[in-house]
């Protein structure tokens, strides 16, 4: 960045900070309703009932705001309801449609900001809060129409130009986005997601120090706004201070423990310095935010196993095969990995890192350890079948011998028997007298047929 060119962003945001900047997140999609009263015109249409109703439910969303606590949407679209059924007022049809965005009912809120626009096409709010739910819901090219047709009819809106710069940042083009977010802060000095804009820009660009003053007089007007310490921790992480970095991304999990890139950076942190209790907190807190995360389970997969948990992890190893459609082949790898460092099981090993092989494809493949891993286990796998063939054969071979020796004992013991018996005839003749019709060995002796002849 030029030297005149970083001037005029220190002018821009010395100019900026005479402001007071609104309390809501960037992209967030939700808009707080306009502040107490009503234009003149529109008030002047109402009846007294619906004024009354009106103030009354701008003053309950005030109460909870004074009180910081947790915005209680569903009285607030109670509140809201009951001034449209006074009568059709644009501006609480709009604040109607934030509430129930805010409690995820989507296409309600849509409908609500399209009766609202209806009603008065000159409620930018509506049209801008339109465009971000179109923005979340993937419709890109309907936002950004939205959004360009605000900043053609309304050349003061900041919100459009915010909105927009965000998404020619997103599509890489620098120099728009640039442009749009400081016209945005020129136009409210409150703008946050302007803010966010330039020091994302300055980030990409590698000015780390003009990103840092853009954050540091961000968090000035918005000490609440977790996006503002994480962006400054991902600064410090690309000047290589990476304790320092940490202390920023777990002062934006204080402000939101649900703000899930702050988190996700302690995981890789983490993961890089393998400090697997870590990681396993930060996966299980990811996993319980959004439980379709297949990258989450896959790190609480990986954390378990190093944590001697082989069971546990393959279980979250099988939760990130289903979250992802078995569409993420690291999952097999790591599957593989486990099967043959921590089971000493090959086969099962083989079956999982060829899978990946065959989702990577033979370049990537050749790229990662897993064609080694590979070669080492089919090694193994020959080897153990070479062993136990040769066990096999050990064991016929031992069989052989063990039925040779008991044949030739048999054979040396049959000799001695023959004599044996021979005496034993003998001794019997001398003591006894023969039986008749006995032989002298004790023997039957065979008799002559009588001869018919005679």
């Amino acid at each position: 960045m030029t030297t005149a060119r970083t001037a005029s962003l220190l002018l821009l945001l010395a100019a900026a900070g005479c402001g007071r900047l609104a309390r809501e997140r960037p992209g967030a999609g939700v808009r707080r309703p306009p502040r107490p009263g009503l234009p003149a015109d529109a008030a002047e249409a109402l009846s007294a009932r619906s004024q009354r109703l009106y103030a009354e439910a701008v003053q309950a969303q005030e109460d909870q705001r004074r009180l910081k606590v947790p915005t209680d949407w569903a009285v607030l679209e109670r509140k809201w309801r009951a001034v449209l059924d006074a009568g059709e007022v644009a501006e609480a049809r709009h604040n109607l449609g934030v509430a129930l965005e805010a409690q995820g009912r989507v296409d309600e809120a849509r409908a609500e900001y399209q009766k609202a626009l209806a009603a008065k096409p000159g409620l930018r709010q509506a049209a801008v809060n339109l465009g971000v739910l179109l923005e979340k819901q993937g419709d890109l090219a309907g936002a950004q129409s939205i959004y360009a047709a605000v900043v053609r009819d309304f050349p003061e809106d900041a919100r459009a130009r915010e909105r927009l710069a965000a998404m020619y940042r997103n599509a890489g083009q620098l120099d728009e986005a640039w442009r749009l977010a400081r016209e945005a802060l020129l136009r409210d000095p409150r703008s946050v997601g302007a803010y966010v804009v330039m020091a994302r820009v300055s980030l990409q660009r590698g000015n780390l120090d003009v990103a840092q003053l853009i954050l540091l007089r961000a968090q000035k007007l918005a000490p609440s706004e977790p996006e503002l310490p994480f962006l400054a921790g991902e600064v410090l992480a690309k000047q290589g201070e990476v304790e320092a970095a940490a202390v920023q991304w777990r002062k934006a999990l204080a402000l939101d423990d649900g703000f899930l890139p702050a988190r996700r950076a302690l995981l890789d942190a983490a993961v890089k310095g393998r400090r697997w209790p870590v990681v396993a907190e930060h996966a299980q807190a990811m996993v319980r935010a959004d439980p379709k995360s297949a990258p989450a389970w896959l790190a609480l997969g990986v954390a378990k196993r190093h944590l001697d948990k082989p069971d546990e992890a393959l279980a979250a190893y099988a939760r990130a095969q289903e979250a992802s459609g078995d569409a993420l082949p690291e999952v097999h790898l790591a599957r593989g990995v486990l099967f043959m460092r921590v089971k000493n099981e090959c086969e099962p090993a083989l079956e999982e890192l060829r899978a990946y092989g065959r989702m990577v494809g033979p370049v990537a493949a050749a790229d990662s350890p897993a064609l080694k891993l590979q070669r080492e286990c089919e090694q193994i796998v020959a080897e153990n079948r070479r062993a136990q063939e040769a066990a096999k054969e050990m064991q016929r071979d031992a069989e052989r011998k063990a039925a040779e020796a008991a044949a030739r004992k048999a054979a040396a013991a049959a000799p001695a028997v023959a004599p044996a018996a021979a005496g034993a005839g003998a001794g019997a003749g001398k003591g006894e007298p023969a039986e008749p019709g006995t032989g002298a060995g004790g023997g039957a002796a065979p008799t002559s047929p009588p001869n018919p002849s005679r």
